[in-house]
C-alpha cells in the first residue's frame, strides 16, 4: 500500500478523462508512481504528457498512457517540483535539466501543483540552490561573459564523474549560476528573468517567478514524525485566472 503522503496530495485532484502533466525530479517521480498505482487499482483512465525522457521513460514503464507535447495545446493538471520556493512561491528549478520542457507544459496547464520537502522553503532564492540557466553548445562562450557581466558566475554542469558536459534533452548545455541575494527581490528576480531571456543562445533559465499557484509541502522527515502535507496556495493578482 502507497503510503506517499506528499505524492497522493499531489494526485488526489486529478479525475477520470484528463490530460495530466507530470513533472521530473525526485518528488515529482513519486507522484507518477502514485497515479500509476491509482489508474492500475481504480480503473482511472487518464492521459499524460511527459517534461523530460526520463519521466517518460518512468511513466511507460509503469503504463501510464502518453500523448507527446508537440500535439498537445492544453493540460487540465500538472504535477511538479522545485529545488527552492520562497515565502512569494517564485521558483527556482532546472536541477533535472528539464526546465525548457517543464516550464512550456506548465504553460500548457490549467492547473498547476508543485511538490517540495520542508528544507526546500528559503527566506530567498538562490540561499540553496544554483539557477540554472540552459545554452546552446555554440554560445557557451559568450553567454558565460555575458551572464558574469550581469553579475552571475557559474560553471557548466557536467556529469557525475567530471568528464563528460551533461547535456538536457534539448541537446544543450546547462550553466550552474550563483544567484547574489541583491538579485533575490521580487523586483529584481523579474527584470534579471527578461534579461536573460534576451541574451543570445539562452534556451531557458530556470526562475520560474509566476508558475506556482498550489504548493504541497511535506514535513521534516516525510511525515514519519505525524506532520500533515502543507497546502499553500498563491494569492489571486487582477485578471489571474481562477483555478477549476
Amino acid at each position: 500500500m502507497n503510503q506517499d503522503a506528499l505524492a497522493q496530495a499531489a494526485v488526489a485532484p486529478i479525475e477520470a478523462g484528463m490530460l495530466v502533466g507530470l513533472g521530473t525530479g525526485r518528488a515529482a517521480a513519486r507522484a507518477v508512481q502514485a497515479l500509476a498505482l491509482r489508474v492500475a487499482t481504480s480503473g482511472l483512465r487518464v492521459s499524460c504528457v511527459a517534461t523530460s525522457k526520463a519521466t517518460e521513460k518512468l511513466a511507460g514503464e509503469l503504463g501510464l498512457r502518453l500523448i507527446e507535447p508537440s500535439g498537445v495545446s492544453r493540460v487540465d493538471y500538472l504535477f511538479d517540483g522545485a529545488d527552492e520556493v520562497d515565502p512569494g512561491l517564485r521558483m527556482t528549478k532546472g536541477g533535472g535539466g528539464a526546465m525548457t520542457r517543464e516550464r512550456i507544459i506548465a504553460a500548457m496547464a490549467w492547473r498547476r501543483v508543485y511538490m517540495i520537502d520542508e528544507g526546500k522553503l528559503v527566506a530567498r532564492l538562490g540561499e540553496r540552490a544554483k539557477l540554472p540557466v540552459e545554452v546552446v553548445t555554440t554560445a557557451r562562450q559568450l553567454v558565460a561573459r555575458v551572464l558574469e557581466e550581469l553579475g552571475l558566475e557559474g560553471t557548466y554542469r557536467v556529469l557525475p564523474g567530471g568528464r563528460e558536459e551533461f547535456l538536457t534533452d534539448n541537446g544543450a548545455l546547462v550553466l550552474d549560476a550563483k544567484l547574489p541575494e541583491a538579485m533575490s527581490g521580487a523586483a529584481e528576480l523579474e527584470t534579471l528573468a527578461v534579461r536573460l531571456r534576451a541574451v543570445p543562445g539562452v534556451v531557458d533559465h530556470g526562475l520560474f517567478l509566476r508558475e506556482c499557484e498550489e504548493l504541497l509541502v511535506e514535513p521534516a522527515g516525510g511525515g514519519a514524525g505525524g506532520g500533515a502535507v502543507r497546502r499553500l496556495v498563491r494569492a489571486k493578482e487582477p485578471g489571474q485566472r481562477a483555478t477549476r
